[in-house]
């Protein structure tokens, strides 16, 4: 992502793409040619961030193997699940590691994330910093619609087998929009209709028709859910999240959502259920996420703090 959509962020930084006409650039470079034109800005710009683990992790040994400073500070590099009796997998972490003890630094879109990376990567904890991510709501609002369903959408590390589960028990139709490989191991319950690869527009429809927005997570060290999440909260429609990396930095249970442990089904159905049944406790927790949005996740606020961590960064001494 090249962060267009903030003018702080274009006026402090340099793209290897054309933001100007970004609608030209839907689809990015291969990794390695990424790499190459960030190399060449390198003796330009004061750091270089790379955005994506391919990106910079490409970036990062393209750097060592011309024995080049890499001056990297590296962003949306995910911790995977550990496979250490894969050689591959050892021989992936051990490259991210040494990119990583070559970069500046390391930026989190969660701050459970921050000893999850200290510890993969073995780099000092002072090397990563936590900037919460932003909504993709250009203007947040509260929607006007509401449709009575319950909304469940992701591809990533979703916990849809206890949603389906408990989903008989749930008072309301539920709408499941997942990734076409997603896996579902159960049948859908008569209250369930599932969707595959739908288009945003038509994702974003739903959403703003939603009565509540359900999020179950599958526990991982590997933040996730936080896109449908500030997304849902930009247009005041209450959710209920799985307690986990990705949710518990924006989520004050009972404030502006409400947190269900992981694997908990009969937990978040009696929430779903609760904030079915209690228009004014929906309409509450709607109203302070759309205010939270405003004041802490917007495009130009994500910009400004992403900013400060990487000028906090590159002014520290780097110890390994």
């Amino acid at each position: 992502m090249v962060f267009w959509q903030s003018a702080v962020w274009t006026r402090n930084t340099r793209s290897i793409y054309d933001v100007e006409r970004r609608e030209a650039h839907r689809a990015p470079h291969p990794a390695w040619i990424e790499a190459a034109l960030l190399l060449g800005l390198q003796s330009r710009n004061d750091v270089v961030v790379t955005m994506g683990a391919r990106e910079s992790l490409a970036y990062g040994l393209l750097c060592a193997l011309l024995f080049r400073p890499s001056r990297q500070i590296m962003c949306e590099v995910f911790i995977d699940e550990e496979h250490s009796s894969n050689p591959l997998w050892k021989l992936k972490t051990a490259l991210y590691r040494l990119v990583a003890r070559r970069s500046i630094g390391v930026l989190t879109n969660s701050s459970a994330e921050v000893e999850s990376v200290s510890k993969r990567f073995g780099i000092p904890r002072a090397k990563v910093r936590y900037v919460p991510m932003h909504s993709n709501i250009h203007e947040p609002s509260m929607s006007d619609r509401n449709d009575g369903f319950v909304l469940s959408a992701g591809r990533t590390l979703r916990d849809y087998d206890t949603l389906l589960k408990v989903a008989p028990r749930i008072k309301a139709p539920i709408l499941m929009i997942a990734g076409g490989r997603h896996s579902i191991s159960t049948s859908l319950p008569e209250n369930v209709t599932l969707l595959r690869e739908i288009s945003r527009e038509q994702y974003l429809d739903h959403l703003r028709r939603c009565a509540v927005v359900a999020i179950p997570l599958i526990p991982s060290a590997r933040a996730t859910g936080q896109v449908v999440l500030l997304e849902a909260m930009a247009y005041g429609k209450p959710v209920v999240a799985t307690r986990s990396a990705g949710t518990a930095d924006h989520i004050e249970h009972g404030r502006n959502g409400l947190l269900v442990e992981p694997g908990d089904g009969e937990a978040l159905a009696h929430e779903i259920n609760r904030l079915l049944g209690d228009q004014d406790l929906a309409r509450r927790i709607g109203q302070q996420a759309v205010e939270d949005v405003k004041a802490r996740y917007t495009f130009d606020i994500h910009a400004e703090a992403k900013l400060e961590a990487i000028r906090e960064l590159a002014s520290e001494p780097q110890a390994l």
